[in-house]
């Protein structure tokens, strides 16, 4: 038998053995070995990125009834929001939601009017998480104002994203007409 032929014949037994270890092993990447932290490290990474715009998708109804009255008028509001991440995609991101409603009516003197009625300020880690084929990720806020007398009255609701770091970047003002049923 020729001398190459015997070196290649030798490295078998340890190259079996390698593939076989690395078989009953498995292979491994950070996230999953069991190391909590690095997992949370790879999560946090993918939640880092910049945001360029905020969707906000509002259904025809999107009123939330909630009061305990049991009467029709709605008592608060629900909307998909999804944060470009400059890929034409929504993400997950890391930061707060800074949502404000406006009510609009017209004053005693004609002129129309423009008043805060309710505002919240939530991480986005509060709100449950959707995953759209076509949007991408986002998030499903379901909030209720604070005060009974919104319905009947034209309101314009203004959604902000405040990343990590500080960046804010804002929806375009979406402005609804919020039933009345009860006189």
């Amino acid at each position: 038998m020729n001398k190459c032929l015997r070196n290649q014949l030798g490295f078998l037994p340890v190259t079996m053995f390698l593939l076989v270890a690395l078989v009953a092993v498995g292979c491994r990447t950070p996230a999953s070995t069991g190391d909590g932290a690095s997992a949370h490290r790879a999560s946090r990474r993918s939640r880092q990125v910049r945001v360029y715009g905020v969707m906000c998708l509002f259904s025809p109804k999107p009123w939330i009834n909630a009061d305990k009255a049991g009467d029709l008028d709605p008592e608060g509001i629900r909307f998909k929001v999804f944060l470009d991440g400059g890929k034409n995609k929504g993400v997950f991101c890391d930061g707060m939601f800074h949502i404000e409603m406006y009510q609009i009516s017209r004053g005693q003197d004609g002129k129309w009017e423009r008043k805060l009625v309710s505002d919240w300020h939530y991480p986005t880690k509060d709100f449950q998480q959707v995953v759209a084929k076509i949007l991408g990720e986002g998030y499903h806020m379901r909030l209720r104002w604070a005060r009974k007398d919104i319905a009947g009255h034209e309101i314009e609701v203004i959604t902000r994203f405040e990343d990590e770091y500080g960046n804010v970047v804002h929806s375009p003002t979406k402005r609804l007409r919020v039933p009345k049923y009860v006189s």
